[in-house]
C-alpha cells in the first residue's frame, strides 16, 4: 500500500472527517490525503471517496484505473455508490474493459439497495438491453422505483412510457402527472411535453392558458422545440383574434 508518512487513526473515521472537512474548504489535495489514509485503514465510505478523488483528479493525478481499484474495495464490502460507480465503469470501459454482464449485474445489487440513480439505470440498461434481456416492462418497473424517490429523468421517462404505451398501459392521466412533477422540477423536455399536452387535451381538459406556460418555460430553458411551438401558437391565436 502507499501513504503520506503518517498513521491513520484507528479504522480511519478521524482521517475521514478530516477529508470531508478539506473536500468541503476546497483544499483537495488535504482531502485526498486523508481520505487516502481513511481508506488504507479499512473506511469503506473513504475508499468510495478516494475512488471519486482519481476519477476527478481533485487533489491527485486523474487516474480511472486507480478510481476502479478503490470502488472495487468498497463496493465489496456493500457501498452502494461504489456499486454503481463501478458498474457505470465497466458499462463506459473507463479504467477497465467493458463489460456489460457484470455492469449490469453491479448496477441491480446498487438499485436493489434502493438507490434512486441506479434505479435509474437498471431501466436504462433493460430499456436497451446493455447486460440484460431486453425488457420495456422491467424498464418501466425500475423507472417508477426511481421516479417515486424523486429521480427527475426517470419521473420524464415515465411520462413517455404512459403516454405512448411502453412497458405499460397508455394512460394519458398518469403521463401528464409524471410530466408535472419532472417539469416542475425544471426538467425542460417535460415542460415541452406537458405544454404539448395541455394544448392537445390529454389527460386532462383542453388548457391554452397552461399550454403557453409551459412551452415558454421549456422555451426559456433552451428547448428549441417548445420555442418554435410556441411562436407558431402565438401566431395563430393572433390570427384569429
Amino acid at each position: 500500500m502507499f501513504g503520506f508518512g503518517r498513521k491513520s487513526s484507528g479504522d480511519g473515521s478521524k482521517d475521514y472527517s478530516e477529508g470531508k472537512r478539506a473536500y468541503d474548504h476546497k483544499e483537495y489535495k488535504s482531502a485526498f490525503k486523508s481520505f487516502l489514509r481513511a481508506a488504507e485503514a479499512g473506511h469503506v465510505e473513504a475508499m468510495y471517496a478516494t475512488g471519486m478523488m482519481y476519477h476527478d483528479g481533485l487533489g491527485t493525478t486523474e487516474n480511472r484505473s486507480k478510481a476502479v481499484e478503490w470502488w472495487g474495495r468498497a463496493a465489496d464490502r456493500g457501498n452502494f455508490r461504489a456499486q454503481y460507480n463501478l458498474g457505470l465503469a465497466y458499462h463506459l470501459g473507463e479504467g477497465v474493459k467493458r463489460n456489460d454482464d457484470y455492469a449490469y449485474n453491479l448496477v441491480l445489487t446498487s438499485a436493489e439497495a434502493g438507490y434512486p440513480l441506479a434505479q435509474y439505470t437498471v431501466g436504462t440498461f433493460c430499456m436497451n438491453g446493455y447486460g440484460a434481456k431486453k425488457s420495456e416492462s422491467e424498464a418501466f418497473k425500475w423507472f417508477l422505483k426511481a421516479g417515486d424517490k424523486g429521480h427527475i429523468t426517470a419521473q420524464y421517462n415515465l411520462g413517455v412510457c404512459y403516454e405512448e404505451g411502453v412497458g405499460t398501459a397508455q394512460d394519458y392521466a398518469q403521463a401528464l402527472r409524471w410530466y408535472e412533477l419532472a417539469a416542475k422540477n425544471g426538467y425542460a423536455d417535460a415542460m415541452y411535453s406537458l405544454g404539448v399536452m395541455y394544448g392537445d387535451g390529454k389527460g386532462t381538459k383542453n388548457n391554452e392558458r397552461e399550454a403557453a406556460k409551459w412551452l415558454k418555460k421549456a422555451a426559456e430553458a433552451g428547448h428549441q422545440e417548445a420555442a418554435e411551438l410556441l411562436k407558431t401558437y402565438t401566431e395563430l391565436k393572433n390570427s384569429d383574434q
